[in-house]
């Protein structure tokens, strides 16, 4: 399969499965990693088995951009729409655009909770926060943006990185997820020891006891036993190799087994610990943002209330000037009265 098919292959199946419920994901990705790894393509499977199941908030925003791809196109644009008021310092536009992406933010958090009830789902507070932070970040960022519209989000801290992702090609954040697999073959058994009739200067003729107890056939395959010195001998002789391979590979199992569940235990820890601090991110980003609009509408206001001082203060220079001269015209006027009268 070339580069272009095996492409299409894995978007066609990442926006199968993405578009599918939660509780459907895993079951079904594992059914096209086995169709993958029949038809011989483990390429296709590898990549497939790294597609992560969408938490509550990814779900539910994928779902969003399925059934209502109109509304984050309008997210889209109006991110775009503030980052050139913010370039222009345009306060009022910063203002009223504000307004708008409240407004919007509202509609947004309104549709998907309709979508999560008609499917018996609850957004929950923290679920609630994801979604806020996961539009935020599409506001402020346009590759964001469109990983948001993409519909295969897995996570909400995907979006954090999504400018250094292959959108649509793969989900992203896309990671291997636990295979029962050792990632160490296990020891190999020990070769059994040679038996007497095998070592030089050693070979002796078996006993009649021994002939006539061994009746059983030899496969030609497996090493036997030297049977030259009886039965009993030739089962002291029998090497313990099998069980004690068997032993070390238990042994080692075990082992991988609770250091992945240890893996595991901290990288749920890990993913919790960054799910938190990039909320607390997009809350602060949105505060600063918010903050940002209001410096630059001030800054705006105290620009425009200086040009009015600076006109107010050109009028009343001229009336200054305009009333002395007609003081001294007055002046000028009075006297030459007083003169006509004497």
């Amino acid at each position: 399969m070339d580069l272009d098919a095996a492409a299409g292959a894995l978007d066609a199946a990442a926006d199968a499965l993405y578009a599918l419920p939660r509780d459907e994901f895993t079951p079904a990705r594992d059914d096209r990693v086995r169709n993958a790894k029949a038809a011989g393509d483990k390429s296709l499977a590898g990549q497939l088995g790294k597609l992560r199941r969408p938490t509550v908030a990814a779900w539910l925003v994928n779902t969003l951009a399925r059934q209502h791809p109109e509304q984050l196109t309008e997210l889209a644009g109006l991110g775009e729409t503030m980052r050139a008021a913010h370039e222009r310092l345009d306060g009022p536009a910063l203002r009223r655009l504000s307004e708008q992406r409240r407004d919007l933010v509202t509609a947004l958090g309104r549709s998907v909770r309709e979508l999560a009830g008609s499917v018996g789902e609850e957004v929950s507070d923290a679920v609630g926060r994801e979604l806020e932070g996961m539009f935020a970040t599409a506001l402020a960022d346009p590759a964001a943006a469109r990983a948001l519209a993409s519909g295969r989000l897995s996570s909400p801290k995907e979006l954090a990185s999504a400018a250094a992702l292959d959108w649509p090609a793969i989900a992203p954040g896309a990671r291997p997820r636990p295979v029962p697999a050792s990632p160490t073959e296990p020891p190999a058994a020990p070769k059994p020891k040679p038996t007497a009739a095998a070592q030089p200067g050693t070979a002796s003729k078996p006993t009649a006891t021994a002939a006539k107890s061994d009746t059983r056939p030899k496969p030609d395959t497996t090493p036997k036993p030297d049977t030259s010195r009886g039965p009993a001998a030739a089962a002291s002789e029998a090497p313990p190799a099998p069980n004690l391979a068997l032993t070390r590979a238990r042994q080692e199992l075990e082992r991988l087994a609770a250091a992945l569940a240890d893996a595991e235990d901290r990288a749920t820890a890990a993913h919790r610990d960054h799910e938190t601090a990039a909320e607390e991110e997009a809350a602060a980003h949105r505060a600063v943002a918010d903050r940002r609009a209001e410096l630059i509408a001030a800054e705006a206001a105290e620009q425009q209330a200086r040009q009015r001082a600076r006109a107010a203060r050109r009028t009343r220079e001229d009336t200054d000037r305009t009333l002395r001269d007609a003081v001294r015209r007055h002046g000028v006027a009075r006297d030459r009265l007083a003169a006509l009268e004497d």
